[in-house]
């Protein structure tokens, strides 16, 4: 039904309509009925999603939101104007009516609870397609159109709506923002589900343990009002199998029944200091708690757990958010207190709750690793280095055939005839993977989960809980040495004085949504989720953990651990989630101290069906809470039978990456764009002074909205495959910039492909796509197919199109595809199961985004600024290319008497660099004229671009160096005379000035030197050139290097250098120079030094 509503709706519903009216006859009995309805109801409402996602991807959401309104606005005349009798026979129009405001009200509840979500903090404008204040005011408008709805409606629709937003945000943040003055949402709750005043504020989600822990719980409220402890006694009286259960369960009743009520004003909490004294004598005594659970015990009593984290500590202020997880985190370390000297394998998060400094060595658990040594083995070939350590790869048998160039440094690579060149050599194999914490600040993490190794999405996130709660829980310690041993493990490293408790509480917290998203749940069921797993947890039987390292040392011992958890613990809590969330959630609904929560009754069904208010359209029924069909939620069925369907299952697990695959052609095309553009022609200061949106603004209204459309793109890419970048590519984006994305203030160079700086970021970016599509397709013809991937054609990735790309949109491709293979079935009085046609879905994914890709190779796009056209290996390149001779000292003279103006000069030596740069990379004819060149090659003015009319006449491309290197020193002299440091851009260590008996030996030594003038160009050119590029890669070595040495080794030749004296060393260059400059002059002009 819904693929067939993308193409012929009128039919559909004419076709609907009438089979309402048969089937309606047939069906006489109502159940059956009201299924029918709430059957075409949500499939009518995912075909509206479906619409929304294509008109967003087509748009932009500034006009997918109106179509929103115009759903509400549609809906709301329907039932304005219908006037349906009691229990009319359904039709097409009610169920689109009923359809469009559940999708319209579900889109709603997205953005009320975003705000909600962010109140009290910074206000985030919501991120719209033209602007946030005009954004802001669209949202404003869906929100009111919303209110109008539910206000003309009933509270029908009004409780369908806050049964999207609680089952979003949870209970506790709902009740927060109604009570809240500064929100204006107490519209939204219905009046007869509003709260009374003695209402439990936070639901004891405890009671999910079972009928001892209710028991123990009510023992211990009774014990607090009469400080009698003799029932409570008698209520943990265990025997040894039951012993760790019934110790966590008397901790936690202590901490539900005394350290909660701390939230109440102090002449309102139930305890005395009798009771309170009563309980700490029964703590201490009972053997049915360890030592550890009784100081627990204690500290709970005292309300002093988390001395250095206030969320962990009950307070009057606190929300009921706060609260439920600071409740999540007791109920977590109660278990690993009477559990983890049991059982070795829960010892890891035993020793990063309580001693995390002997944890400082381990690979933390779900951290992401170091993957660069097995895309490298999946792609075969060899792998290489430049002289300067860069990377390259070499394709097919690995040896190499001939000679490039690198496209970091412009140093020659490869070799021949299967010899590699001599300073070249086997890339090396060292493991970058880190200790400790490696997922910087919780808001720059992504929103959804990831698999790392062997955890799929949903079981990766489930264990980074139970990671930060441990941290959280250290965190919480008043203890200096703990603290510092926590701060020793971030990466990377917190500022001084940030709260570290409060850093790892971020991460819970995202942690917890990102959790929710994986496995389809609400916050509350997945708080409930969880206290049912550490139930499981504390009862499980334990398996022996011999051979498991648990210091996790090493890649292989922390993925064998993960392994072990998941076997142990998650498998079985994953296949039965949905049936335990649902018992706990029975347990909770039966408690008598929530019997009379209506909201949550109300928002978790958990009564009868009510009757309608009137009218079909406002049956219950119609608006009864759905989990929708999800890639997340596919995902999480397929894991049980991923052997069975291994395409399906490896495509899912590396979803996360392909989807940015959508944005690789329009990357390539903004690389190819600005290295077009700017390459050779703009500086790094420059670069970083350029903002994006003055490029934007040079651009043709047709070219902006494209170059704009591919900027967008190389956004959407980052966001999603960010946190993976840092760990699994050859280049590492600064940490600076890691997280951001780039905006019309961002800098230009945030855009240029480099391998350095800023530029990292889209070099990076790119390469670690054309890997993710490269990585999967080995793994599908190689793993899965056995094909070898040499039989498959491959793509230069600068002609890469969509279509040979596994290239989809989620929304617009994927989703549709996995909807079209979900079967809504129905059962009289059961609702509606949703069934994957899994066979049929894997079958037409492969045909659909798989079959007939080819393989990518990766031709790295490089942009290189003009201060680098003139590195060492650039002049050793173009020297190689076209040989260089000096001009003659007539023609120098006459070049430097025709440029007066520094301007001038520097136009000049911008223009030469250009040249360079080209000459560098293609070659050319020794003895063609410069200006020639110029002109017919790179169509450039030479009147213009070479000013001194000597210098077009005389120059040839033999002598362009010597032309360079006599204009930069008369740029470097005009500058000096103006009081201007020549050399900024060399490191301060080479700036030291030389004493009096250094400059006595440098006075002799230079009376004696026959080319002093050559001499005064050659060492500007081993400074401007060598040691720039030296500062660039903080080799300090070359600082106490003589400078003879230093010359020679750069390839100077004149005569009479390597007599230098050697007290001269590098770090004297600049000094060096400018006695020497002033010496040459000097002598020219008759003056004295």
């Amino acid at each position: 039904l819904q693929l067939l509503l993308r193409f012929s709706e009128n039919q559909v519903f004419d076709h609907v309509h009438r089979y309402l009216s048969v089937a309606q006859d047939f069906a006489s009995d109502q159940p059956y009925s009201d299924d029918l309805c709430l059957l075409f109801v949500h499939c009518l409402e995912d075909a509206l999603h479906g619409h929304w996602a294509d008109m967003k991807d087509r748009s932009g959401e500034s006009r997918a939101i109106k179509m929103v309104i115009e759903s509400i606005d549609v809906a709301q005349k329907t039932i304005n104007s219908a006037r349906w009798e009691e229990r009319p026979a359904a039709n097409v129009t009610m169920l689109q009516a009923v359809a469009g405001a559940r999708f319209a009200l579900t889109y709603a509840a997205e953005h009320i609870s975003k705000r909600i979500q962010t109140a009290g903090q910074q206000r985030q404008e919501e991120s719209g397609s033209e602007g946030s204040h005009e954004w802001r005011v669209k949202v404003d408008n869906l929100i009111q159109k919303s209110q109008s709805l539910c206000d003309d409606a009933g509270s029908t629709i009004k409780v369908f709506l806050v049964k999207q937003i609680v089952r979003r945000i949870g209970l506790d943040t709902f009740r927060n923002a109604l009570e809240d003055p500064q929100q204006d949402f107490a519209w939204v709750m219905p009046t007869e589900l509003k709260r009374d005043e003695d209402d439990e504020v936070v639901p004891d989600r405890y009671i999910s343990l079972g009928q001892r822990y209710k028991d123990i719980r009510e023992a211990t409220a009774g014990a607090v009002l009469s400080a009698d402890t003799g029932k409570l006694a008698t209520a943990i009286k265990t025997n040894q199998r039951t012993k760790r259960s019934v110790a966590v369960q008397y901790l936690l009743a202590m901490y539900r029944e005394v350290t909660m009520c701390r939230a109440e004003p102090a002449d309102q909490q139930p305890h005395t200091e009798q009771s309170l004294a009563k309980l700490r004598d029964l703590s201490r005594n009972t053997d049915v708690l360890r030592k550890e659970s009784r100081d627990l015990a204690l500290l709970l009593l005292d309300n002093e757990q988390g001395a250095a984290l206030p969320a962990m500590r009950v307070s009057p202020r606190q929300s009921g958010m706060v609260r439920s997880l600071s409740a999540l985190v007791i109920h977590f370390v109660a278990m690993l207190v009477e559990c983890a000297p049991r059982n070795k394998v829960m010892e890891v998060f035993s020793k990063l709750a309580f001693n995390p400094g002997s944890m400082a060595a381990a690979l933390f658990p779900t951290m992401p690793e170091d993957h660069l040594q097995d895309v490298r083995a999946a792609m075969g070939g060899a792998w290489y280095e430049c002289p300067k350590g860069h990377p390259y790869y070499i394709s097919e048998c690995g040896q190499p055939m001939q000679d490039y160039q690198c496209p970091d440094c412009g140093s020659r690579i490869g070799g021949g005839q299967h010899r590699l060149y001599s300073d070249n050599r086997a890339a090396r194999s060292t493991d970058q993977t880190q200790h400790g914490h490696v997922l910087g600040q919780a808001a720059h993490r992504n929103d959804i989960s990831v698999p790392e190794r062997d955890l799929n999405p949903a079981s990766c996130a489930l264990m980074r809980i139970l990671l930060h709660m441990s941290l959280v829980w250290a965190a919480s310690s008043s203890d200096q040495g703990k603290l510092a041993a926590l701060a020793s493990i971030i990466h990377p490293a917190l500022p001084v004085g940030a709260n570290i408790g409060q850093f790892f509480w971020a991460h819970l917290e995202y942690d917890i949504q990102v959790f929710g998203r994986a496995v389809g749940k609400g916050f509350d069921d997945i708080l409930l989720s969880i206290h049912c797993l550490l139930g499981g947890m504390t009862n499980a039987n334990v398996n022996p953990s011999a051979g498991l390292d648990l210091r996790l040392s090493s890649r292989e011992s922390r993925r064998q651990w993960e392994g072990g958890i998941q076997r142990q613990y998650f498998t079985d809590f994953f296949q039965s989630i949905d049936g335990t969330v649902n018992d706990a959630r029975q347990a909770l609904h039966n408690d008598d101290r929530l019997k009379k929560d209506k909201l949550m009754r109300a928002v978790f069904e958990a009564d009868a069906r009510p009757a309608s208010e009137g009218g079909r359209h406002l049956d219950p029924y119609l608006w009864c809470y759905r989990e929708r069909a999800s890639v997340g939620d596919l995902t999480h069925r397929l894991a049980p039978q991923k052997e069975k369907y291994r395409v399906l299952f490896e495509f899912l697990h590396d979803e996360h990456k392909l989807r940015a695959l959508q944005y690789l052609p329009d990357i390539v095309q903004l690389q190819q764009r600005l290295v077009a553009r700017f390459s050779r022609r703009i500086d790094r200061r420059t670069a970083e002074a350029y903002t994006v949106k003055r490029l934007l603004s040079e651009f043709s209204d047709l070219d902006e909205r494209a170059v704009g459309a591919m900027v967008t793109a190389y956004n959407s890419a980052w966001s999603l495959v960010r946190e993976s970048l840092y760990q699994h590519g050859r280049l590492k984006p600064p940490d600076d910039c890691y997280y951001g994305s780039v905006s019309l203030e961002s800098p230009l160079s945030c855009l240029l492909p480099t391998a350095e700086g800023y530029g990292c970021n889209p070099s990076a970016l790119v390469e670690y796509l054309v890997s993710a599509h490269n990585g999967f397709l080995e793994k599908y013809y190689r793993g899965i197919r056995n094909v070898s991937t040499s039989d498959i054609h491959s793509v230069l990735l600068s002609d890469a199109t969509h279509a040979q790309l596994i290239s989809y949109d989620g929304s617009r491709h994927l989703l549709p595809l996995v909807l079209s293979h979900c079967h809504y079935t129905v059962e009289p009085g059961q609702g509606m199961l949703v069934q994957y046609d899994l066979a049929a879905l894997e079958k037409h994914l492969e045909q659909r985004f798989i079959i007939g890709r080819p393989m990518v190779d990766m031709a790295e796009i490089r942009l290189v600024f003009s201060e680098d056209v003139h590195n060492t290996s650039q002049m050793v390149a173009l020297r190689r290319r076209i040989p260089q001779a000096e001009l003659p000292k007539a023609t120098q003279h006459q070049i430097v008497a025709e440029l007066h103006e520094l301007t001038d000069i520097c136009s000049v030596i911008a223009s030469l660099e250009i040249g360079i740069g080209f000459l560098m990379a293609s070659g050319g004819s020794g003895d063609m004229l410069l200006a020639d060149y110029m002109e017919r090659v790179l169509k450039m003015n030479p009147e213009l671009t070479l000013i001194s009319r000597k210098l077009r006449h005389s120059c040839m491309l033999q002598n362009i160096l010597s032309a360079w290197r006599l204009l930069v020193v008369q740029r470097t002299q005009k500058l000096t005379d103006l009081g201007q440091d020549a050399f900024e851009d060399v490191a301060d260590d080479f700036k030291v000035e030389i004493d009096r008996e250094q400059r006595q030996l440098l006075t002799e030594w230079l009376a004696t030197l026959a080319q002093r003038d050559a001499f005064v160009g050659e060492l500007l050119e081993f400074i401007v050139v060598e040691l720039k590029e030296r500062h660039a890669e903080r080799n300090a070595s070359w600082v106490d290097w003589a400078l003879t040495e230093a010359l020679d080794q750069y390839g100077c030749r004149l005569q009479g250098v390597d007599d230098m004296p050697y007290e001269l060393e590098c770090q004297h260059a600049i000094a060096v120079w400018a006695f020497a400059a002033r010496m040459s002059r000097a002598v020219t002009t008759g003056a004295v030094v």
